[in-house]
């Protein structure tokens, strides 16, 4: 006799981030009994801040299945099933997580199943396998590059209560870029800040082992916060400037060439401000992933970067070291990194490499010539 559970939208959520995990329990014990309740949550793309727990029950996920034969059971090659929290106090957690259309429920099958989940769920765009044994088992579409993408895999799973599911964080992201000025009579002004080299706009590819990768839209390698309605001004001796004010849309593709949190980042290289790494070229048209400021820089009333009328441009290396001394050489994926920078000997670089000096003239005193005592006689 086949064996036949209810698969329910029921899921342990653990969602992987930088600092914690973060446990949920949302399970519902119906028995025997299916019973679902229309549910109008509108899909939300999370434009305005990181995802977590409580933020994934105000949208909903897409999740797919395979079964052991390697069949996608749950869920077609153009649309995932969409899973929503269902608020009910009398459960464990405050409710559970279930599905969105009545009329895709599935049961267990006799055998095992292996599930793919994403965050947040889109109704069209994305594609998922027909097999497991295809190399990519998700291909999720983030052509705005302004949301915290989430992934999970869950494998090998039987007839239970709940499927558990751990998010991960498709992306890395700047939280914020801190600007210290600690030279005398140093300003800077800065109008436009770009990551060169990286993006989130494109596509995110969850292999068939639960690992992600990216495709990128091609023409789109620089990641842009354009500050030109109110530009931001560091003067020395009034303290550091957050050039991002923990800027919601600081997601990045991570730059790490081997698998590490999941997920293969691009392989880029962070620029550590070395000359000699652009081998005579230019940071403008290199394979570095660095900082360019459109700035102006002004000491001691004479401009080192733009002028009085317009902007210039500098360029500031990515890699560096954190509180506790580790380098920093990759930007990883769950990994949200605050950057300060202080500008003391120099405050950028030139597009060649060449350092912006801040070279104030200063005397010292290395001598003073002796007297000479010189008699003279006056014989009258």
């Amino acid at each position: 006799m086949k064996k036949l559970g209810y698969l329910m939208g029921a899921a342990l959520l653990t969602l992987g981030s930088c600092t914690n995990e973060i446990n949920e329990e949302g399970v519902v014990d119906k028995a025997n009994t299916i019973a679902f309740s229309a549910y109008s949550n509108k899909t939300r793309a999370y434009e305005n801040g990181d995802v977590d727990i409580a933020k994934m029950k105000e949208g909903s996920f897409g999740v797919v299945g395979y079964t052991s034969d390697n069949n996608l059971y749950l869920g077609s090659a153009s649309k995932a099933i969409e899973q929503v929290w269902k608020i009910d106090p009398s459960y464990t957690g405050g409710g559970y997580w279930d599905y969105k259309v009545s009329s895709e429920l599935k049961y267990w099958p006799s055998s095992t199943m292996d599930f793919y989940a994403y965050f947040p769920y889109s109704g069209d765009g994305d594609t998922f396998a027909n097999s497991s044994t295809e190399s990519t088992i998700m291909t999720i579409t983030n052509e705005t590059g302004n949301q915290d993408v989430l992934f999970a895999r869950q494998a090998n799973q039987s007839q239970t209560a709940y499927v558990p599911l751990r998010f991960n964080h498709a992306f890395s992201k700047i939280k914020a870029i801190n600007i210290k000025v600690a030279a005398v009579d140093v300003s800077v002004t800065v109008q436009k800040v770009e990551v060169l080299n990286t993006s989130t706009k494109g596509k995110v590819l969850v292999d068939n082992i639960g690992n992600a990768s990216y495709q990128a839209t091609q023409s789109d390698e620089i990641r842009s916060f354009d500050l030109s309605s109110s530009p931001k001004t560091i003067e020395y001796g009034k303290g550091g400037v957050d050039l991002f004010g923990n800027e919601a849309n600081g997601y990045l593709f991570a730059t790490n060439s081997s698998v590490q949190h999941y997920v293969k980042g691009t392989g880029k290289t962070l620029w550590n401000g070395n000359k000699a790494d652009l081998n005579g070229g230019n940071l403008s048209t290199s394979d570095f992933v660095c900082l360019k400021l459109t700035c102006k820089v002004k000491a001691a009333g004479h401009y080192l970067v733009g002028d009085e009328d317009q902007y210039g441009v500098m360029y500031i290396p990515m890699h560096g070291t954190s509180a506790n001394s580790a380098d920093i050489s990759e930007l990883l994926a769950g990994r949200r990194y605050t950057y300060n920078i202080i500008m003391q000997s120099n405050v950028g670089y030139e597009d060649d490499g060449d350092p912006i000096m801040l070279a104030p003239i200063r005397f010292s005193v290395n001598e003073v010539t002796a007297w000479n005592d010189v008699e003279v006689t006056i014989n009258l």
